[in-house]
């Protein structure tokens, strides 16, 4: 018996490390890893008095980590008739767990030479019949229902566990695909926002530049600046509530309506109610835009424009500090619909640089809950404003990034900077 266990424990080893080094690419090892899984521990049952049942079960157990339900029945299936011909092995030679048989109290077992325990057990008042009767009703029968019963939990882990990774790999696959799509709606975002350098060719008193951080992969902020014709250029900044798929959608939207409008050369407020009126149409997600517009004449450098609840941009007047514009702000793009915009002026001189943002700016949020502001908005630029417009725009991005060190980027951020050349 003891040779059959050491046969068979030493088959085991190479095969189970075969199956750990090659188990998915080949899959079939499992079966031979198995089969000789069970005949050991069908063994051990057949020369262990206690807890035969647990060492019978261990082979089902292990099958469940293919999560595999018709591999681990067969196993299960396979063992029982191991488990039944290592049982009935016991009774026959007398290799049993005596806590199972019935004996009247005081009595005493002793095995004479050449007997078996089977013998000692028959000759303190069993016959044959009761002896296999209370084999049966005492041993076989429980054994089998403890072994059904921890089968059947092994399946149903098996089952569970097979669901688990079908339902994983459905989530990674759509995640994955998720992602695709999200990476190709990043590009083609990126892709609609103006990337002409220089801006205004054929304007070259004209100096701006623009960068945009969404907080996630696709955001609602965007900018745009276009010729309307040979003496007028068209300036936008715009920020659509709410974030991801949908606001970039939105912000699609948004950026051709109000592009088209401003390039049909007609003035910035009807340009932008007549934008409104189109954003407003079906507009059943509630969205709305916060937009900053304006139109530039070259050969007077005066600036018209309208605010529809932006931020206001800050101008630096050669030789002076930073300011914010003074102006009125108007409501919201897609919210009121027949909204009467109000347009106003600014002379633009050379040197006069203006920047214009989104909120995700001034309220960029630091570990502490505080916001970035207005105050660090207009100290950061004053700081830096001899140098140029590209370099000030990364010296703002990085003192933002600076302030909200710890806290990951809430909202989309974007700046446009403008200037005026000699």
């Amino acid at each position: 018996m003891r040779r059959a266990v050491l046969a068979a424990a030493i088959v085991e080893v190479p095969i189970t490390i075969l199956n750990t080094i090659y188990v998915g690419a080949k899959s079939w090892l499992k079966i031979p890893i198995m089969i000789d899984l069970v005949l050991v521990c069908g063994i051990l049952a057949a020369t262990l008095g206690h807890n035969v049942t647990l060492v019978m079960v261990f082979p089902i157990v292990v099958s469940t980590r293919y999560f595999d339900q018709k591999y681990t029945r067969n196993v299960a299936l396979f063992s029982a008739v191991v488990f039944g011909i290592a049982t009935l092995f016991c009774g026959f030679f007398g290799i049993m767990n005596l806590n199972m048989i019935h004996f009247q109290n005081g009595i005493e077992l002793s095995i004479p030479a050449g007997g078996s325990l089977r013998d000692a057990i028959i000759s303190q008042g069993y016959d044959v019949p009761g002896y296999i009767k209370s084999l049966f009703l005492n041993e076989f029968i429980p054994r089998c229902a403890i072994f059904l019963a921890l089968s059947v939990s092994c399946r149903y882990v098996a089952e569970r566990g097979k669901n688990m990774i079908d339902t994983q790999a459905e989530t990674t696959k759509k995640a994955s695909r998720i992602e695709t799509e999200l990476d190709l709606a990043t590009k083609i975002q990126t892709s609609m926002l103006p990337c002409i350098l220089p801006a205004f060719p054929d304007h070259e008193n004209i100096e701006l530049r623009a960068v945009y951080h969404p907080a996630k992969e696709v955001g609602g902020d965007f900018y745009d600046y276009f010729v309307i014709d040979k003496t007028h250029v068209g300036l936008v900044i715009a920020d659509v509530s709410g974030k991801g798929v949908g606001a970039a959608l939105f912000m699609t939207i948004s950026k051709t309506v109000l592009k088209n409008q401003l390039q049909l050369g007609i003035s910035p407020e009807e340009a932008l109610k007549n934008a409104n009126r189109q954003l407003c149409e079906n507009n059943d997600a509630g969205l709305f835009v916060t937009c900053w517009a304006g139109v530039y004449e070259t050969d007077t450098g005066m600036l018209t424009f309208v605010n529809a609840g932006h931020n206001p941009p800050v101008i630096i007047r050669k030789g002076q500090k930073p300011e914010f514009i003074k102006q009125r702000s108007g409501f919201v793009l897609a919210g009121i619909e027949g909204y009467n915009y109000k347009q106003e002026q600014l002379q633009l001189s050379v040197g006069d640089e203006m920047f214009f943002y989104t909120d995700g700016v001034t309220e960029a949020t630091s570990a502490s809950k505080e916001l970035y502001g207005d105050n660090r908005l207009l100290l950061c630029l004053g700081s830096c404003q001899d140098k140029a417009i590209v370099d000030q725009l990364s010296i703002l991005k990085e003192d933002i990034d600076a302030f909200a060190s710890e806290v990951d980027q809430f909202d989309d951020i974007t700046i446009m900077a403008m200037k005026i050349m000699a």
